[in-house]
């Protein structure tokens, strides 16, 4: 907040819309006369704000303590080639319509599945963009949202991740300072104390950020001073070094050998066998929650089936027709089938919520047998589908 920097009108070209009173959110405006807008709070305005001045039709804002060279929107003088009249001098940029802005929002977490302030973070910023939404559209700004799960240490080392979660507006993190404190979610994914970002706002911490709070970051870093653009070297916190080295001990290895395909995923030709599309989709998605599945086949891979002795003494005892087998930390737990969803989740350890519960079913529903039974095999045994069928699809 900033006692050196508030909006004025002017009543001359005022239509009383009510525009700017209904966008601030710190009662700078007489909220008891919603559509006259009257300055009453000087003082809460946020330093170097122009939300409500860009969202004002008519151009009648402007600002106490303006040093940045804005001018309002929505004016005669804005359009046209810039000769601040009507634009009669004939020339090419006469209406042009102005060029859209670029607004890049990063927000960077280490995970959405059981950190309950990661999650909060996340659905409170969706609320802040959408509050923004209009003053975007008025100032013509094309918003770009990447929300990237920080899963291993190059993902951090790329985005010179610090302290999760993470909200960045243009490469500047809308937090001014940087304080943690125990996260006991992100404790229990990594096996060791794992601290996480506290948002200080208006004198109080929150381990949940208010929509006010994101609102206002936004607003400073897109109205404030440019970002430094000397960078210091990145040194990764200890703090995220020993979380991601405990991710990686609690990582439990799964391996999948399957019969000969064409490709590694088999999905490829006209017709798409539906488990294959289901086991490359959760793969994916275990891939992008920091989870690898090595995956094998005959023709591609056939030196694995050899140098795995478990997996070659299966395969020459019962042939091909015991595919896929499922290893797990070296051991063989379901064979001449693939797991379903959620023995994807029990067997690799994970949250329930990474592949989504209502996915979970779905898929389920999908590759279940169509003799009716839904009874998930016991590890390391042959199905029961269809009496007992050798086949890895319903008959």
């Amino acid at each position: 907040m900033s006692k050196n920097w508030y909006p004025v009108i002017n009543a001359e070209t005022c239509i009383e819309c009510g525009k700017c009173v209904n966008f601030c959110s710190h009662n700078v405006y007489d909220k008891n006369s919603p559509q006259k807008p009257e300055v009453v709070y000087p003082d809460g305005c946020v330093d170097h704000c122009h939300g409500c001045g860009g969202l004002c039709p008519t151009g009648s804002i402007t600002y106490v303590g303006e040093d940045t060279g804005w001018t309002p929107p929505n004016t005669k003088a804005d359009t046209g080639c810039g000769c601040g009249s009507d634009c009669s001098c004939g020339c090419d940029t006469a209406g042009a319509e102005p060029s859209a802005k670029n607004l890049t929002v990063d927000f960077l977490y280490l995970d959405l599945n059981t950190c309950e302030r990661c999650i909060a973070t996340g659905d409170t910023l969706d609320e802040a963009l959408a509050a923004l939404a209009p003053a975007f559209d008025t100032l013509n700004y094309a918003v770009n949202v990447n929300k990237v799960n920080i899963n291993t240490k190059e993902l951090a080392e790329q985005y010179r991740f610090v302290s999760s979660p993470t909200i960045r507006v243009n490469g500047v993190d809308i937090c001014t300072e940087l304080k943690e404190s125990d996260c006991a979610d992100c404790g229990t994914l990594s096996g060791c104390s794992t601290y996480c970002r506290v948002f200080v706002y208006e004198g109080n911490d929150y381990e949940q950020p208010p929509t006010a709070m994101i609102i206002d970051g936004i607003l400073r870093v897109l109205y404030g001073e440019p970002a430094q653009t000397e960078q210091k070297p990145y040194v990764m916190p200890e703090n995220l070094i020993n979380y991601f080295k405990g991710r990686e001990s609690k990582m439990k290895n799964m391996s999948i050998y399957e019969p000969a395909m064409c490709c590694p995923t088999g999905l490829c030709g006209v017709s798409i066998d539906p488990e294959l599309l289901r086991i490359s989709t959760v793969l994916d998605t275990l891939k992008k929650n920091g989870v690898e599945v090595s995956r094998y086949n005959l023709t591609s891979f056939p030196q694995e089936f050899v140098k795995n002795a478990k997996v070659n003494e299966r395969l020459m005892d019962e042939g091909v027709e015991v595919l896929p087998i499922i290893v797990v930390d070296g051991k063989v737990v379901i064979t001449k089938r693939y797991p379903k969803n959620d023995e994807f989740v029990k067997l690799l350890d994970l949250p329930s919520g990474v592949l989504g519960a209502s996915d979970l079913a779905k898929a389920d529903e999908a590759s279940s047998c169509c003799c009716g039974d839904d009874e998930p095999a016991k590890t390391d045994e042959p199905s029961s589908c269809c009496g007992g069928s050798k086949k890895s699809r319903c008959c």
